[in-house]
């Protein structure tokens, strides 16, 4: 049998704190990230919050925000995984990084331009190099490694898809370390995207609320180390968690909107606790990718009742993170992660009415300690995108 794959290292730029322990400090007390759109001119929109990083972003060159996010998050990766330049560079290092939007500001800064400027010969060649999207490059570059370094396109659901493929990379012997997660930055592009498909919130995100009105939009990025444990073993680094299960599935019900029965997610929760080998109550948590949608979290209550008839205790982070889209899923399997760690529960905070009855157990109002060996991170994205990551304590 191969090796478990294990969590060593973790890492984190959110709107609700820039490493670990103001990150779980935050999700803890109820902190949301939620503030009033600076960046550009929202007076004349509908809409003018969204849950952006405070804290300045160090940059060791020009590069855009998703990648600059993306490499502070993987130097803390590193770090707290006790791997320094040496070591990575003795080791196969594959890179995969999520995102939704890519580098937005690329285009949002020819907007403006004349039409003959809109595709100069400069920003042609930019745009044939990768440069403007290749965050998981620029990480590479910043943190020292060769090899593969892969961007992977799966909308909300990218994160998830980094883990499975690091995960996937490591069983087949062809890397020693994977650098995984997801990174995306805020724009205009993407917050007057949003708002034009009317999924919004005015003021609060309230996943699984009845008064919910839809998401926040946010950015970030959340990076996780994955080893085989042999290899973590043999350098004595600290064993976080470990990757037990994952399964992605693409339903092809429409651009926009997820199956009225969550037939993906369904697919990918099952899949998923099949490729661990565990039963659905095995599983003490999931971890929701709750939007705070109307039409998004109806639907995943629907999944979660069907692949946990006993019931499983749930909660969403994203009425305090918004939705930083490439970055949601892995910053919330490093929630799962520290969960696991301390024994505790997050609740879905601003949730107070539940949606629907439902024999679920939503964690809601405070922490909750409880006893956990198995958790499900759970997300979902435009295009169909769904996938499902199991992760059990050390």
């Amino acid at each position: 049998m191969p090796d478990d794959v294990v969590i060593t290292g973790l890492g984190v730029m959110s709107p609700i704190g820039c490493d670990e322990p103001s990150f779980w400090k935050s999700l803890c007390e109820g902190r949301s990230g939620a503030r009033p759109v600076t960046s550009f001119d929202t007076s004349e929109l509908p809409r003018k919050i969204a849950c952006q990083v405070q804290q300045a972003v160090p940059l060791d060159r020009p590069m855009g925000r998703a990648a600059a996010l993306a490499v502070a998050a993987a130097k803390q990766a590193l770090s707290s995984a006790r791997l320094d330049r040496d070591r990575l560079a003795a080791a196969r290092v594959s890179i995969g990084m999520g995102t939704t939007m890519g580098e937005t500001q690329f285009i949002e800064e020819r907007l403006a331009c004349p039409p003959d400027d809109w595709l100069s010969p400069d920003h042609a060649e930019q745009m044939a190099l990768g440069v403007p999207g290749s965050i998981s490059l620029q990480v590479q570059r910043s943190v020292g490694t060769t090899g593969e370094a892969l961007d992977l396109f799966g909308a909300c659901a990218a994160g998830n898809l980094a883990i499975e493929a690091g995960r996937r990379r490591l069983l087949d012997g062809e890397c020693d370390l994977a650098l995984v997660g997801g990174a995306d930055g805020f724009s205009q592009l993407a917050f007057v995207g949003f708002m034009r498909a009317r999924v919004m919130a005015a003021e609060c995100c309230r996943p699984f609320d009845q008064a919910r009105d839809g998401l926040l939009v946010g950015e970030g990025a959340g990076v996780l180390v994955l080893e085989r444990d042999s290899h973590a073993r043999a350098r004595n680094a600290p064993v976080r968690a470990r990757v037990v299960g994952a399964a992605n599935v693409c339903e092809s019900y429409h651009p926009t909107r997820p199956h009225p029965d969550g037939d993906g997610l369904s697919r990918a929760t099952v899949a998923a606790l099949e490729d661990a080998g565990l039963s659905p109550s095995q599983i003490d948590y999931v971890c929701a990718h709750g939007t705070g949608t109307p039409h998004n979290d109806a639907i995943e209550v629907k999944v979660l009742e069907r692949c946990f008839p006993q019931g499983v205790a749930f909660s969403s982070i994203k009425a305090l993170t918004g939705h930083p889209m490439g970055a949601a899923a892995a910053l919330e399997a490093i929630c799962c992660v520290l969960s696991l760690e301390r024994q505790t529960l997050i609740p879905t905070w601003n949730l107070n009415q539940f949606l629907q009855p439902c024999s679920l157990d939503a964690v809601r109002n405070a922490p909750r300690s409880a006893p956990l060996t198995h958790v499900v991170n759970n997300s979902a994205g435009f295009g169909g995108y769904n996938s499902s990551v199991v992760l059990a304590r050390a």
